[in-house]
């Protein structure tokens, strides 16, 4: 069977979509999908049953948030990925982080069943979307009745659906087999691992083949919101340029030595700082593009706090590059579409750490450890980068038309045990106010990408391409800060300041949002991994001042024993031996 057990090769079942009530593009999502007697010829005589087919592929695109107790819905066994970077910290007991990262006890062999691990090689969908992607391309041209531009807008779809999970897996494993067709019962599926370098310049390719076919913004918004844009398109390729562009992969020596260094699976075999230049370029493109056609910008109405939340949160804001759907909406708070509420808001993962609440500036952009900030540790929240505020819940900040207790014995910490507030802070994003008012019942999209992402990808690739920032690096860092009445960054700095200041924006721009990790990871940032990470308790007085405790948080693992390993994945032994030349990653 080999190759062909993941990529489910054409035959009438892979025909079949999942259910439609996932990934609803507004009022016009067709509701009733293909049943089990509808074949390949008759859905690709129908543009109604083609775009339906489809929307089966968006429908398995990456999705942050946990939806169900499925292999995909069911994301790192109910916690988060922030969990694992020095942002978040989890409490949560059968959770990934927990059961397989903090003790050191995830193997190569864990990947085998894969349910609390970061990233399934063979159960998040990817290659079902690939699959789907493919056949789609290959049948697309049958459809009858339809423009051949609108053919060729729903064959870069199926394409971008394919480039997404590329990109995803690229970041976690390195070099990947690449399959660029659907697969017939009797073709050969013994496919190998392409090169880290191929893999990427076959990704990039991809979307090079798909800019020039997709809308520059959605028309119909308020029905198909959602859809890829040119601007999507070109964005991932940022994205991806970026991370190839970063040490991990670029260097001039790989991570760990091993038989997939040796093959350049996990590196690019040296260094090549025209890797910088292309990103800066790839990001430049889309930024001017933006500024030349409109269509997209940063929410900026004046109101920071609520600005922000709405970038991330809000439907059709404009910001949004790459916006992915499992459900229509999250449903009440014991419904299946709310665990990835329950986990956070009552058993405690993805937790804030006091380092990052540390990050935050005061709300003029100034460092609250420079001298004359005018941080008081008396108050530490007060007069902050009001996205601390939309981000971590604290104490004393407003929260349900009252004011949060997170004090021990107050209304959310109601003792020091209390799971969901251990740390001394709540997770604000995405939970919002945690009600019927807010969070519960809500059409909630997963930020894939946005654009202010891409101000700060043009940033780091322009420091890193000149060795040091230009004129146009600082603007564009800038413009993310100013948009939450943050001052300019200090000007003058060198490279390495400037890096470390926009991987900082960075994690106060993107946290929750899936970013932070595959920073440290292409940074192979070992400091980030080995440093202690805090908690604060918060005592409240008889006079009603408070008092602030600062404690460590449970020793993870890498501590004192990290390796590089960690930086990618390990593949699952089963598909390994299956022997079409799946080579294991460095360490596993």
């Amino acid at each position: 069977m080999k190759l062909k057990n993941i990529i489910f090769i054409i035959a009438i079942l892979a025909l079949i979509l999942n259910s439609c009530e996932k990934v609803q593009f507004g009022n016009e999502f067709l509701e009733k999908e293909p049943s089990v007697d509808v074949t390949k010829d008759t859905i690709f005589n129908s543009i109604e049953l083609s775009e339906r087919y489809l929307w089966g592929g968006y429908a398995t695109l990456p999705y942050g948030l946990n939806v169900n107790w499925s292999e995909k819905g069911n994301k790192i066994g109910m916690d988060l990925l922030e969990s694992l970077s020095d942002l978040g910290h989890s409490y949560l007991g059968w959770g990934g982080p927990n059961r397989l990262y903090y003790s050191g006890q995830y193997t190569a062999a864990t990947e085998n069943s894969a349910s609390n691990s970061k990233y399934s090689y063979t159960k998040e969908q990817s290659w079902e979307g690939i699959r789907i992607g493919w056949n789609f391309i290959e049948n697309a041209d049958k459809i009858p009745d339809v423009s051949e531009d609108y053919i060729n807008q729903l064959k870069a779809e199926a394409k971008m659906i394919i480039a997404i999970h590329y990109v995803d897996m690229y970041r976690n494993f390195g070099g990947l087999p690449w399959v660029d067709h659907a697969y017939t019962p009797t073709e050969n599926t013994d496919l190998p691992r392409l090169t880290a370098k191929e893999t990427m310049n076959n990704i990039v390719a991809l979307l090079d083949e798909v800019i020039p076919a997709l809308p520059w913004t959605i028309e119909d918004a308020s029905n198909w919101d959602g859809r890829f844009t040119k601007a999507s398109a070109m964005g991932l390729k940022a994205r991806v340029l970026l991370f190839g562009a970063s040490p991990l992969f670029n260097n001039s020596e790989p991570y760990l030595t091993g038989e997939a260094s040796d093959s350049k699976l996990t590196w690019f075999g040296g260094y090549d700082a025209n890797l910088w230049t292309e990103a800066a370029q790839a990001a430049k493109e889309l930024l001017d593009a933006v500024e030349n056609q409109g269509g997209y910008n940063l929410i900026n109405t004046g109101d920071p706090r609520q600005d922000f939340q709405d970038a991330y949160y809000m439907r059709n804001n404009h910001e949004i590059l790459i916006s992915t759907r499992v459900r229509y909406k999250s449903g009440g708070y014991w419904s299946g579409n709310y665990y990835f509420y329950q986990s956070s808001g009552g058993y405690g993962s993805g937790l804030p750490t006091k380092n990052y609440v540390d990050m935050f500036p005061m709300a003029d952009g100034t460092p609250i450890d420079a001298p004359n900030s005018g941080w008081d540790p008396n108050n530490p929240w007060a007069n902050r980068d009001p996205r601390l505020y939309e981000t971590v819940l604290i104490n004393g900040d407003t929260y349900q038309g009252r004011t949060a207790e997170l004090w021990i014995g107050g209304r959310e910490r109601k003792n020091i045990n209390a799971s969901g507030f251990k740390t001394g802070f709540g997770l604000r994003k995405f939970l919002l106010e945690r009600n019927n008012a807010t969070s519960l019942n809500s059409v909630v999209q997963w930020p894939y990408l946005r654009l202010s992402e891409i101000y700060l990808t043009y940033a780091e690739a322009l420091n890193e391409a000149n060795s040091g920032p230009t004129v146009e690096a600082y603007a564009a860092i800038n413009k993310v800060r100013n948009r939450v009445g943050l001052n300019d960054l200090t000007p003058g700095l060198s490279q390495e300041d400037f890096r470390k200041a926009v991987l900082n924006e960075r994690a106060l721009e993107l946290g929750y949002e899936e970013v932070r990790w595959y920073d440290l990871i292409r940074w192979k940032d070992e400091d980030s991994f080995t440093k202690t990470l805090y908690g604060v308790n918060t005592n409240k007085e008889s006079d009603g001042s408070y008092t602030y405790d600062t404690f460590e948080l449970p020793e993870r693992y890498w501590k004192t024993n990290f390796s590089p390993k960690w930086y990618l994945s390990a593949f699952p032994p089963d598909e390994i031996n299956k022997g079409y030349g799946l080579v294991q990653n460095p360490g596993w």
